[in-house]
């Protein structure tokens, strides 16, 4: 009866073994026949405030209005192939101690000057692009990435600290 017994473990043994192996195999399969996700797309994205590169130090004043973005491909790949990028529409929220004061969709390019109306020393400027085009030989703009791009700046308006000459400005002839 011991014998029995131990044969009796000795094939259950093998049996769960193999079964193991068996939907290891199987899992293995149905990885291999999941199609591959198409890796996501990087871009560069480059904000331009009044014409120009918006500065290094990311503080916009209240004269700074006139925005608009630039997107570049990452992948050297697709920018030998020079695709061109484009932002249709984009999200500009004026922030004030983390909390959303205004904010306004701006097509293509645009003015913030709305917000900047609005704006006091230290609010934050969130710019948001949730998606970007790619346009083909034909002209035409079809989707090349979906996701959410945020761009933070800091407002901050340097006009409040310049000095100004009152009217009862002293003379050189009136100091003895």
């Amino acid at each position: 009866m011991i014998n029995f017994s131990k044969l009796r473990l000795k094939v259950m043994a093998i049996a769960l073994g193999l079964t193991s192996t068996i939907s290891f195999a199987q899992s293995a399969i149905e990885v291999v026949e999941t199609p591959q996700e198409e890796k996501k797309k990087i871009i560069k994205v480059q904000c331009f405030i009044n014409g120009k590169i918006a500065p290094s130090n990311l503080a916009f004043g209240r004269k700074d209005t006139e925005l608009a973005l630039k997107t570049f491909p990452f992948y050297e790949r697709d920018r030998k192939e020079k695709k061109q990028l484009f932002v249709q529409e984009f999200d500009v929220s004026l922030l004030r101690d983390g909390k959303k004061i205004a904010n306004q969709t701006i097509f293509g390019s645009g003015s913030i000057s709305y917000l900047a109306s609005m704006a006091r020393n230290e609010d934050t400027y969130l710019i948001q692009v949730k998606e970007v085009f790619e346009k083909t030989k034909d002209g035409t703009l079809k989707p090349y990435a979906r996701g959410v791009i945020k761009l933070a700046y800091l407002f901050y308006d340097l006009d409040v600290f310049k000095p100004t000459l009152q009217g009862n400005a002293i003379s050189a002839n009136d100091v003895k």
